[in-house]
C-alpha cells in the first residue's frame, strides 16, 4: 500500500512538470510566433494609423506640389505678363514671350501696323459701330445723296449726323472738313492726360462725306499711342457693312495749343511696299 502511494506521488510529480514544460512550450512558442510575423492587435492599429499618416502626409504632399505648381505657374504667368506689351484697352500683346513666336511678333509691333486685334475688342467695335450706323440711318435714309454711284452727302446731312452722334456724348469730327469737333472736351482731356504721360483710352466717331462712319479708339498705355480703327458704309440695300478693322501705333504725335492734333502713323515702307505711303494725320480738337 505503501509503494502504491509512492508511486502515485511520483507520477503526479511527473505529470506536473509535463505540464509545467508544455506550458513553457507553448509560451516560447507564442514568442516565437510574434517575431516571426504575428502581430498584436495594438501593433496593427499602429500600422494602419501609420498608413493612414503616410497616406495624409503624401495627400498634404502632393497638394502642396499642387499649390506649389500652381503658384510657379501663377509666378510664370505673372512673369509672362510683366514681359508682354499692354496695348491699352484691356489685353496684352504677347509680343516678347518665346512660347508665342517672339521674334516674329516683335518685329510686328516694331513695325507697328497691322498688330493683332484681340477678338473681343474687335467685336464691341463692331457692335457698337452697328448701333451707331442704325441711329443716323433716319437722316442718311431722307438726305439728298446725288449720284448713287458715288453718293456725297449735303452739309446740312453731315451736321445733322454729327448732331447726333453727339447727342449721344462721344467726341465725332467730319473728316472731309477742317472743323471743331463735337464733344471736343472729352477728347482735348484725354490728350492731356496722354502728354502727362497717364494711361487713357477714348473712342472718337468720324463720319464721311459718303454717311459712312468710322469708330477710333485712341490708346495711350504710357508710352505709346494706338488706335483701333473699324470703318462702316451702306451697302445697295441700305444694310450696314464693315469694310475695314485695323490697329495701329501712331509713330509721333502732337496736340498744340491751337487745338490741332497732328502726327504720323506706322505705316509699311520700301522695300516692303515700292510706293510711299503717307500715315500723317491732321484733325481739329
Amino acid at each position: 500500500m505503501r509503494k502504491r502511494n509512492s508511486w502515485i506521488q511520483k507520477k503526479s510529480v511527473v505529470v506536473i512538470i509535463a505540464v509545467l514544460l508544455l506550458i513553457a512550450i507553448l509560451a516560447v512558442a507564442a514568442e516565437l510566433g510574434m517575431k516571426s510575423g504575428s502581430r498584436p492587435l495594438g501593433m496593427i492599429e499602429k500600422i494602419k494609423n501609420g498608413n493612414k499618416d503616410n497616406n495624409e502626409s503624401n495627400s498634404d504632399s502632393d497638394l502642396d506640389s499642387d499649390n506649389m505648381e500652381g503658384e510657379d505657374g501663377e509666378r510664370e504667368s505673372k512673369n509672362d505678363s510683366d514681359s508682354e506689351l499692354n496695348t491699352g484697352y484691356g489685353y496684352e500683346m504677347d509680343v516678347f514671350s518665346d512660347k508665342n513666336n517672339s521674334t516674329e511678333k516683335k518685329t510686328v509691333y516694331e513695325k507697328g501696323y497691322d498688330l493683332p486685334v484681340d477678338e473681343q475688342e474687335n467685336k464691341t467695335a463692331k457692335e457698337e459701330l452697328h448701333e451707331m450706323m442704325q441711329a443716323v440711318w433716319p437722316i442718311y435714309d431722307k438726305s439728298e445723296k446725288g449720284d448713287t454711284s458715288n453718293v456725297v452727302l449735303p452739309n446740312k446731312t453731315v451736321k445733322k449726323i454729327l448732331d447726333k452722334i453727339e447727342s449721344c456724348s462721344v467726341p465725332a469730327f467730319f473728316s472731309g472738313r477742317e472743323e471743331h469737333m463735337c464733344n471736343a472736351d472729352k477728347f482735348d482731356a484725354f490728350l492731356k492726360k496722354a502728354q502727362k504721360g497717364e494711361k487713357d483710352s477714348i473712342v472718337v466717331y468720324e463720319v464721311h462725306e459718303d454717311g459712312g462712319i468710322g469708330r477710333n479708339k485712341y490708346i495711350f498705355d504710357g508710352q505709346n499711342m494706338y488706335v483701333l480703327y473699324v470703318g462702316s458704309v451702306w451697302n445697295d440695300d441700305e444694310d450696314v457693312i464693315s469694310i475695314d478693322t485695323t490697329y495701329t501705333r501712331i509713330k509721333e504725335w502732337n496736340y498744340a495749343k491751337d487745338g490741332w492734333f497732328t502726327g504720323e502713323y506706322c505705316v509699311p515702307e520700301p522695300p516692303e511696299r515700292s510706293e510711299t505711303v503717307d500715315g500723317r494725320f491732321r484733325i481739329l480738337v
